[in-house]
């Protein structure tokens, strides 16, 4: 009598081949995730918190990285002197405001570059890869008031104030 022996070795074989190949295949296939162009600015929530936990609206633009840094820009505007001061006062109408700047880390950890897509890439030259692709800064008065938030009585005077500083950094 003959005796059959089943070869599980091959069976075994074939189906984690198979498997792979369907892991492989369909997770290759996942679309690609949607970014957001920013053609001026955008004002987004969930920014650093304030005294009171609050989180801050911030005002986002797409950074020109043929200049120098914006810290750097702010303080030669104002005369401060400090290129590494992340918190600057200004003087708008006889009233202070306080321009909070978000670093590169910290533009990651509440907002994540890969959510955003810059519009005009530029040729890599030696600051492309020191200079971050998008700026964020968030604007609270001398009472610690967020003047980003959409029912603000300040946002208008913050916004008019934020888009002329992006327009003069960006197109000087």
């Amino acid at each position: 009598m003959f005796h059959v022996k089943l070869n599980i070795k091959n069976h075994a074989l074939k189906g984690t081949t198979m498997m792979l190949f369907l892991f492989f295949t369909l997770t290759g296939c996942v679309g690609a995730r949607q970014t957001i162009q920013i053609p001026d600015y955008i004002l987004v929530p969930n920014g650093k918190e304030d005294v009171a936990g609050k989180s801050l609206t911030a005002f986002i633009f797409e950074n020109n990285i043929k200049h120098s840094q914006i810290e750097e820009y702010l303080a030669a505007k104002i005369n401060s002197g400090n290129y590494f001061e992340k918190e600057v006062w200004v003087t708008i109408d006889k009233d202070r405001y306080k321009l909070i700047i978000y670093d590169s880390t910290d533009f990651e950890k509440y907002f994540g570059s890969a959510n955003y897509s810059p519009i005009n890439e530029e040729a890599k030259n030696d600051n492309y890869y020191s200079q971050r692709k998008f700026i964020a800064i968030s604007m609270i008065n001398a009472y610690n008031e967020d003047c980003l938030k959409d029912n603000s009585l300040f946002q208008n005077v913050a916004v008019k104030y934020l888009k002329n500083l992006k327009d003069e950094y960006v197109n000087r």
